[in-house]
């Protein structure tokens, strides 16, 4: 997957709402050949892991194996049908769920794979965890439930192969080609000052569809996209000893005073005590007492440095 795809997914998932409406463990026999089970075209996602025997999964006129690691999710509305092997059994976990980036075809659009294969037992544990807090009762079930998913949804991406570019007759949709031409652009004018308007022009959108299509696509709207980027890469480059603060502003165009007050809003920390701290999980390694005596020095030349980011903002000091 692209990392342009990949920002897209990302978007979406972090934030995704989770409502698991059922989960358990299934054994179909295939005594008699290939069991007969019917297919099923649910109003929510499905998440199925095999755990034990063979079979197969039927879905949108391709077949699918289905062996002990195999991870497979069926988005809402798709017909499918799941069976066990000739004199076999099958058996697989699964928990439906319903997420608010299901109402797109973001699966295909992103040519994510149907199925994964996981090498550890993880992901069994991860699943009976929904099974157990499905049915419960319990203050914290849902948010356990929800934290669950999350992680096997995780494990499902790091488990992703790595996909061919776009062939001719594979290549993005037109929605995709526009919302990537202007994620590039974002990335490469991150220091500029972008606009709607600007934006817009690339994919040859009114400003007020643009909006409805971007926020559409991303699950937030532009502007609020540019400042997550320029958040994400100042916190990448403050983690480069050779770049200080003023130069990270300097590379995302924001003047050092407003950065600091977005970053400080954004991470609830200020860039230098950002960037101190960082420098501190380094050195993890250290004695439990050095590492204390490091940190401790390190909080206090955030905080001078701080200090110094202020009066510079204030135009008290002259920005290097």
């Amino acid at each position: 997957m692209t990392n342009r795809n990949f920002n897209i997914l990302m978007n979406h998932l972090e934030q995704m709402q989770v409502e698991v409406t059922a989960a358990a463990a299934t054994i179909a026999s295939g005594a008699d050949g290939m069991s007969e089970g019917k297919r099923d075209a649910n109003d929510c996602t499905r998440l199925l892991l095999v755990t034990e025997g063979e079979g197969r999964l039927l879905i949108d006129g391709s077949e699918e194996r289905l062996v002990p690691g195999v991870c497979a999710i069926v988005l809402a509305g798709t017909d499918h049908k799941v069976e066990a092997a000739r004199g076999k059994k099958l058996v697989y976990k699964w928990c439906h769920f319903r997420a608010k980036f299901g109402d797109r075809d973001l699966y295909k659009m992103l040519r994510l794979p149907l199925t994964v294969r996981f090498s550890s037992d993880e992901a069994s544990q991860l699943m009976d965890k929904i099974v157990r807090h499905a049915y419960s009762a319990g203050l914290t079930s849902r948010l356990r439930i929800k934290a669950a998913v999350l992680e096997l949804l995780s494990l499902y991406l790091e488990h992703l192969p790595d996909l061919p570019p776009y062939d001719d007759d594979a290549s993005p949709s037109q929605e995709m080609a526009k919302i990537q031409a202007v994620l590039q652009y974002i990335d490469d004018h991150l220091a500029d000052n972008l606009t709607v308007e600007e934006l817009a022009r690339l994919v040859y959108l009114h400003p007020n569809y643009f909006i409805v299509f971007f926020k559409t696509m991303m699950g937030c709207s532009p502007i609020q996209y540019v400042n997550q980027r320029r958040m994400e890469t100042a916190r990448q480059l403050l983690l480069q000893p050779e770049c200080n603060v003023s130069d990270v502003a300097n590379r995302i165009g924001m003047k050092i005073y407003y950065f600091s007050r977005m970053f400080k809003a954004h991470t609830g920390l200020s860039p230098s005590r950002y960037r101190k701290l960082a420098g501190n999980g380094r050195q993890a390694g250290a004695p439990f007492g050095d590492a204390d005596r490091i940190a401790a020095a390190m909080e206090a030349a955030a905080g001078e440095e701080e200090e110094v980011e202020g009066r510079r903002g204030r135009g008290d000091e002259h920005v290097e």
